[in-house]
């Protein structure tokens, strides 16, 4: 009895271990055709060179050209590869009410590298706090239910 209550337990554990990497998986999945989406759709356009500068992606202070997805309202909210490096990707919110804007410079991969908060007009680069990684995996997650929504 206690061999089986063991076996059972164990193949649990494989199933949430499976689940979870599944669902790891998907999200990569999703990620990248979201990328591919926006690079073969996007709007051609190019990230000014301010800010550019300060996610680090120009040196030089060059505009730096990408494909945008873009939804208008309040807040605006961009989803932007970069056509020279698409491992350059920018999710950016701005709220024009408030005057601020908040720029996610990721990896292809979905990985958060750093956080630029434009606050009326100055900018403030900074590397990832525990909420700015909270509010950046709400922005992606919010992509990829736009992009490349899940069927049933």
């Amino acid at each position: 009895m206690r061999d089986a209550l063991i076996l059972i337990l164990i193949s649990l554990c494989g199933v949430g271990a499976h689940s979870q990497e599944s669902a790891t998986s998907d999200a990569k999945t999703r990620l990248a055709s979201a990328i591919d989406r926006t690079l073969a759709e996007g709007h051609s356009m190019a990230l000014p060179p301010h800010v550019s500068h300060l996610l680090g992606i120009s040196p030089d202070e060059q505009e730096v050209p990408v494909k945008q997805a873009v939804i208008m309202g309040e807040p605006i909210r961009g989803f932007e590869v970069s056509t020279a490096v698409p491992d350059n990707i920018v999710i950016f919110v701005e709220s024009r009410a408030k005057n601020e804007s908040t720029y996610y410079l990721m990896s292809r991969r979905g990985t958060l590298r750093k956080v630029l908060a434009v606050i009326k007009g100055t900018g403030y680069s900074r590397v990832p706090t525990k909420d700015d990684k909270l509010a950046f995996e709400t922005e992606k997650q919010w992509w990829l239910d736009h992009l490349v929504p899940k069927h049933p």
